[in-house]
Protein backbone atom coordinates (compact mmCIF):
# COMPACT_ATOMS: atom_id res chain seq x y z
CA UNK A 1 0.00 0.00 0.00
CA UNK A 2 1.43 3.01 -1.07
CA UNK A 3 -0.84 6.55 -0.25
CA UNK A 4 -0.03 9.86 0.07
CA UNK A 5 -2.09 13.33 1.77
CA UNK A 6 -1.38 16.75 1.14
CA UNK A 7 -2.47 19.55 2.97
CA UNK A 8 -2.04 22.68 0.63
CA UNK A 9 -0.23 25.59 1.89
CA UNK A 10 0.42 28.46 -0.47
CA UNK A 11 2.86 30.85 2.22
CA UNK A 12 5.94 31.74 -0.37
CA UNK A 13 8.31 32.36 2.86
CA UNK A 14 7.14 29.49 5.29
CA UNK A 15 6.87 25.99 5.50
CA UNK A 16 3.01 25.16 5.06
CA UNK A 17 2.56 22.38 2.90
CA UNK A 18 1.92 18.93 4.96
CA UNK A 19 2.84 15.90 3.31
CA UNK A 20 2.15 12.14 4.55
CA UNK A 21 3.61 9.33 2.82
CA UNK A 22 2.69 6.10 3.50
CA UNK A 23 5.13 3.01 1.90
CA UNK A 24 3.76 -0.36 3.43
CA UNK A 25 4.07 -0.11 6.92
CA UNK A 26 6.75 2.89 6.63
CA UNK A 27 5.18 6.34 7.27
CA UNK A 28 6.81 10.00 6.83
CA UNK A 29 5.80 13.30 7.68
CA UNK A 30 7.33 16.59 6.16
CA UNK A 31 6.37 20.11 5.52
CA UNK A 32 7.13 22.35 2.72
CA UNK A 33 7.12 25.21 0.58
CA UNK A 34 5.56 25.99 -2.47
CA UNK A 35 8.03 25.27 -5.01
CA UNK A 36 8.16 21.97 -6.83
CA UNK A 37 11.72 21.68 -5.73
CA UNK A 38 10.73 22.39 -2.21
CA UNK A 39 8.03 19.60 -2.12
CA UNK A 40 9.51 17.18 -3.82
CA UNK A 41 12.96 16.94 -1.49
CA UNK A 42 10.42 16.35 1.23
CA UNK A 43 9.37 12.87 -0.72
CA UNK A 44 11.20 9.98 0.38
CA UNK A 45 13.36 8.72 -2.69
CA UNK A 46 11.90 6.32 -5.32
CA UNK A 47 8.16 7.01 -3.53
CA UNK A 48 5.78 6.63 -6.08
CA UNK A 49 1.68 5.90 -4.26
CA UNK A 50 -1.19 5.06 -5.74
CA UNK A 51 -3.80 7.41 -5.01
CA UNK A 52 -3.41 11.06 -3.67
CA UNK A 53 -5.55 13.04 -1.80
CA UNK A 54 -5.21 16.73 -1.69
CA UNK A 55 -6.51 19.02 0.64
CA UNK A 56 -7.66 21.83 -1.98
CA UNK A 57 -10.65 22.31 -4.43
CA UNK A 58 -9.35 20.11 -6.92
CA UNK A 59 -11.19 20.70 -10.96
CA UNK A 60 -11.95 17.80 -13.02
CA UNK A 61 -10.60 18.22 -16.70
CA UNK A 62 -12.10 21.16 -18.34
CA UNK A 63 -14.08 22.87 -15.75
CA UNK A 64 -14.71 26.86 -15.62
CA UNK A 65 -11.89 28.08 -13.37
CA UNK A 66 -14.91 30.19 -11.68
CA UNK A 67 -17.34 27.75 -11.36
CA UNK A 68 -19.55 27.37 -8.26
CA UNK A 69 -18.93 23.51 -6.75
CA UNK A 70 -22.17 21.81 -5.59
CA UNK A 71 -19.71 19.65 -3.34
CA UNK A 72 -19.05 23.40 -1.62
CA UNK A 73 -22.79 24.57 -1.92
CA UNK A 74 -24.21 21.30 0.31
CA UNK A 75 -21.64 21.96 2.73
CA UNK A 76 -22.41 25.07 3.62
CA UNK A 77 -26.14 24.05 4.44
CA UNK A 78 -27.26 23.30 7.56
CA UNK A 79 -26.64 21.59 9.29
CA UNK A 80 -22.32 21.68 8.34
CA UNK A 81 -22.97 25.34 8.29
CA UNK A 82 -21.96 25.73 11.72
CA UNK A 83 -20.12 22.48 11.77
CA UNK A 84 -17.40 22.00 9.47
CA UNK A 85 -18.28 24.57 6.82
CA UNK A 86 -15.92 25.14 3.73
CA UNK A 87 -14.94 28.37 2.31
CA UNK A 88 -16.36 28.80 -1.17
CA UNK A 89 -13.61 28.65 -4.01
CA UNK A 90 -14.82 30.87 -6.75
CA UNK A 91 -13.83 33.97 -5.85
CA UNK A 92 -11.97 36.04 -3.16
CA UNK A 93 -8.67 33.79 -1.32
CA UNK A 94 -11.25 30.80 -2.20
CA UNK A 95 -9.89 31.34 -5.92
CA UNK A 96 -6.29 31.69 -4.64
CA UNK A 97 -6.45 28.54 -2.65
CA UNK A 98 -8.50 26.69 -5.53
CA UNK A 99 -5.37 27.60 -8.11
CA UNK A 100 -3.00 26.69 -5.38
CA UNK A 101 -4.19 22.81 -5.30
CA UNK A 102 -4.58 22.51 -8.87
CA UNK A 103 -1.18 23.27 -9.01
CA UNK A 104 -0.61 21.09 -6.35
CA UNK A 105 -2.55 18.57 -8.20
CA UNK A 106 -0.39 18.87 -11.17
CA UNK A 107 3.13 18.51 -9.40
CA UNK A 108 2.49 15.36 -7.08
CA UNK A 109 0.58 13.52 -9.96
CA UNK A 110 3.89 13.45 -11.49
CA UNK A 111 4.79 10.71 -8.28
CA UNK A 112 2.07 8.53 -9.79
CA UNK A 113 2.75 4.84 -9.94
CA UNK A 114 3.12 3.58 -13.82
CA UNK A 115 -0.29 1.75 -13.22
CA UNK A 116 -1.75 5.02 -12.60
CA UNK A 117 0.51 7.46 -14.88
CA UNK A 118 -2.09 7.67 -17.66
CA UNK A 119 -4.29 10.02 -15.11
CA UNK A 120 -1.78 12.20 -14.36
CA UNK A 121 -3.05 15.50 -13.68
CA UNK A 122 -6.27 14.71 -14.29
CA UNK A 123 -9.00 14.20 -11.61
CA UNK A 124 -11.73 11.75 -12.05
CA UNK A 125 -14.27 10.13 -9.57
CA UNK A 126 -12.46 6.72 -9.87
CA UNK A 127 -9.49 8.48 -10.45
CA UNK A 128 -5.84 8.61 -7.80
CA UNK A 129 -5.89 12.24 -7.49
CA UNK A 130 -8.57 12.72 -4.82
CA UNK A 131 -10.17 15.86 -3.18
CA UNK A 132 -9.63 15.46 0.75
CA UNK A 133 -11.81 17.51 2.90
CA UNK A 134 -10.50 17.29 6.52
CA UNK A 135 -13.16 19.25 8.47
CA UNK A 136 -15.83 17.69 7.04
CA UNK A 137 -13.96 14.10 7.46
CA UNK A 138 -13.94 14.78 11.22
CA UNK A 139 -16.96 16.58 11.66
CA UNK A 140 -18.83 13.85 10.46
CA UNK A 141 -17.70 11.76 12.58
CA UNK A 142 -18.93 13.78 15.87
CA UNK A 143 -22.03 13.72 18.04
CA UNK A 144 -24.49 16.19 17.82
CA UNK A 145 -23.76 17.12 20.98
CA UNK A 146 -20.70 17.84 21.09
CA UNK A 147 -21.32 20.65 18.85
CA UNK A 148 -23.33 22.26 21.22
CA UNK A 149 -20.97 22.56 23.81
CA UNK A 150 -17.84 24.32 21.39
CA UNK A 151 -16.16 27.25 22.29
CA UNK A 152 -16.26 30.49 19.99
CA UNK A 153 -13.39 29.78 17.62
CA UNK A 154 -11.47 31.96 15.50
CA UNK A 155 -10.72 32.00 11.68
CA UNK A 156 -8.34 28.64 11.04
CA UNK A 157 -9.13 26.92 14.55
CA UNK A 158 -12.24 24.69 13.89
CA UNK A 159 -9.81 21.94 12.04
CA UNK A 160 -7.67 21.56 15.10
CA UNK A 161 -10.82 21.23 17.48
CA UNK A 162 -12.25 18.63 15.64
CA UNK A 163 -9.28 17.22 15.03
CA UNK A 164 -8.58 16.46 18.95
CA UNK A 165 -12.76 15.82 19.85
CA UNK A 166 -12.31 13.13 17.47
CA UNK A 167 -8.79 11.97 18.56
CA UNK A 168 -9.30 12.04 22.46
CA UNK A 169 -12.39 9.78 21.58
CA UNK A 170 -11.06 6.03 21.56
CA UNK A 171 -14.53 4.65 20.71
CA UNK A 172 -15.37 6.78 17.22
CA UNK A 173 -11.32 6.56 17.02
CA UNK A 174 -11.76 2.35 16.82
CA UNK A 175 -14.64 2.94 14.41
CA UNK A 176 -12.37 4.48 12.42
CA UNK A 177 -9.05 2.45 12.41
CA UNK A 178 -11.57 -0.80 12.04
CA UNK A 179 -12.79 0.08 8.79
CA UNK A 180 -9.37 0.20 6.92
CA UNK A 181 -6.41 -1.53 7.07
CA UNK A 182 -3.77 0.92 7.76
CA UNK A 183 -0.66 0.14 9.76
CA UNK A 184 -0.53 1.20 13.68
CA UNK A 185 2.21 3.40 13.35
CA UNK A 186 -0.55 5.76 11.30
CA UNK A 187 -3.07 5.56 14.46
CA UNK A 188 0.14 6.44 17.00
CA UNK A 189 1.16 9.20 15.00
CA UNK A 190 -2.54 10.43 14.72
CA UNK A 191 -2.76 10.83 18.37
CA UNK A 192 0.37 12.30 19.08
CA UNK A 193 0.58 14.95 16.37
CA UNK A 194 0.39 18.09 17.37
CA UNK A 195 1.39 20.24 14.16
CA UNK A 196 -1.35 21.49 12.52
CA UNK A 197 -0.35 20.89 8.83
CA UNK A 198 1.02 17.50 9.80
CA UNK A 199 -2.16 16.56 11.38
CA UNK A 200 -4.44 17.63 8.36
CA UNK A 201 -1.72 15.70 6.20
CA UNK A 202 -2.51 12.73 8.51
CA UNK A 203 -6.39 13.24 7.47
CA UNK A 204 -5.31 13.37 3.78
CA UNK A 205 -3.50 9.94 4.03
CA UNK A 206 -7.03 8.26 5.74
CA UNK A 207 -8.78 9.90 2.68
CA UNK A 208 -6.56 8.38 0.47
CA UNK A 209 -6.97 5.05 1.59
CA UNK A 210 -10.83 4.69 1.91
CA UNK A 211 -10.44 6.27 -1.54
CA UNK A 212 -8.18 3.56 -2.68
CA UNK A 213 -10.41 0.55 -0.74
CA UNK A 214 -13.83 2.30 -2.25
CA UNK A 215 -15.29 2.67 0.46
CA UNK A 216 -15.30 6.57 0.59
CA UNK A 217 -18.35 8.68 0.20
CA UNK A 218 -17.70 10.80 -2.92
CA UNK A 219 -20.27 13.95 -2.86
CA UNK A 220 -20.18 16.39 -5.82
CA UNK A 221 -20.85 15.71 -9.89
CA UNK A 222 -18.22 15.63 -12.74
CA UNK A 223 -18.90 19.21 -13.80
CA UNK A 224 -16.97 20.93 -10.81
CA UNK A 225 -15.11 17.98 -8.32
CA UNK A 226 -16.01 16.16 -5.52
CA UNK A 227 -15.06 15.68 -1.48
CA UNK A 228 -14.12 12.05 -0.62
CA UNK A 229 -15.13 11.80 2.67
CA UNK A 230 -15.56 8.81 4.83
CA UNK A 231 -17.74 5.05 4.51
CA UNK A 232 -21.35 6.61 5.35
CA UNK A 233 -21.36 4.19 7.68
CA UNK A 234 -19.50 5.50 9.85
CA UNK A 235 -21.46 9.22 10.03
CA UNK A 236 -23.61 10.57 12.50
CA UNK A 237 -27.29 10.64 11.87
CA UNK A 238 -27.22 14.21 12.05
CA UNK A 239 -24.89 14.09 8.94
CA UNK A 240 -26.65 11.68 6.79
CA UNK A 241 -29.95 13.57 7.09
CA UNK A 242 -27.99 16.67 6.59
CA UNK A 243 -26.74 15.57 3.52
CA UNK A 244 -29.51 14.78 2.01
CA UNK A 245 -31.77 17.99 2.91
CA UNK A 246 -28.71 19.81 1.07
CA UNK A 247 -28.72 17.73 -1.78
CA UNK A 248 -33.11 18.29 -1.57
CA UNK A 249 -32.40 21.84 -1.55
CA UNK A 250 -29.94 22.45 -4.16
CA UNK A 251 -32.12 20.27 -6.75
CA UNK A 252 -34.77 22.96 -5.71
CA UNK A 253 -32.97 25.91 -6.38
CA UNK A 254 -31.78 24.07 -9.74
CA UNK A 255 -35.60 23.58 -10.47
CA UNK A 256 -36.17 27.67 -9.97
CA UNK A 257 -33.21 28.48 -11.88
CA UNK A 258 -34.44 26.17 -14.59
CA UNK A 259 -37.89 27.95 -14.53
CA UNK A 260 -36.62 31.62 -14.45
CA UNK A 261 -34.25 30.29 -17.90
CA UNK A 262 -37.52 29.46 -19.54
CA UNK A 263 -39.79 32.40 -18.56
CA UNK A 264 -36.92 34.66 -19.39
CA UNK A 265 -36.68 32.61 -23.34
CA UNK A 266 -40.76 32.40 -23.63
CA UNK A 267 -42.00 35.77 -21.95
CA UNK A 268 -39.28 37.70 -20.72
CA UNK A 269 -38.03 39.60 -23.66
CA UNK A 270 -38.16 43.41 -23.25
CA UNK A 271 -38.71 42.69 -19.32
CA UNK A 272 -36.03 43.29 -16.35
CA UNK A 273 -34.63 39.27 -15.58
CA UNK A 274 -35.24 40.32 -12.05
CA UNK A 275 -38.51 41.59 -12.85
CA UNK A 276 -39.03 38.02 -14.17
CA UNK A 277 -36.90 35.78 -11.52
CA UNK A 278 -39.42 37.59 -8.67
CA UNK A 279 -42.69 36.31 -10.21
CA UNK A 280 -41.16 32.70 -10.97
CA UNK A 281 -40.14 33.09 -7.36
CA UNK A 282 -43.82 34.18 -6.42
CA UNK A 283 -45.39 31.13 -8.11
CA UNK A 284 -43.48 28.20 -6.90
CA UNK A 285 -43.33 30.12 -3.17
CA UNK A 286 -47.29 29.86 -3.68
CA UNK A 287 -47.29 26.46 -4.99
CA UNK A 288 -45.58 24.82 -2.23
CA UNK A 289 -47.31 26.98 0.72
CA UNK A 290 -49.92 25.70 3.06
CA UNK A 291 -53.13 26.16 2.28
CA UNK A 292 -55.14 28.77 3.94
CA UNK A 293 -57.54 27.69 6.99
CA UNK A 294 -60.95 27.23 6.84
CA UNK A 295 -63.01 29.46 8.90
Amino acid sequence: MKLMGVDVGFAKDRATTGIACLDGHKLHLSRAKTSWENRRARVPEGFRPSVIAIDGPLLPQGADELVRRKCEYLFIKDPFSRRCKPGLTHWGYGLALRRAAIEAGIQFSQLLNDSTSVNRGMVRRDGPVVEAFPNAFLGVFLPEEVFRCAPKLRPGEKFDWLYDRVIQDEKLLSALSESSELPEEVWHRLRVETNHELRAALICLLTAAFAADGTATVVGDVKDGWFWLPPKSLWQNWAKDGLDMAEESYEDELETIEAVNEALAEEGEGRPAAEVHAEIRKKISTTFSAPPKSK
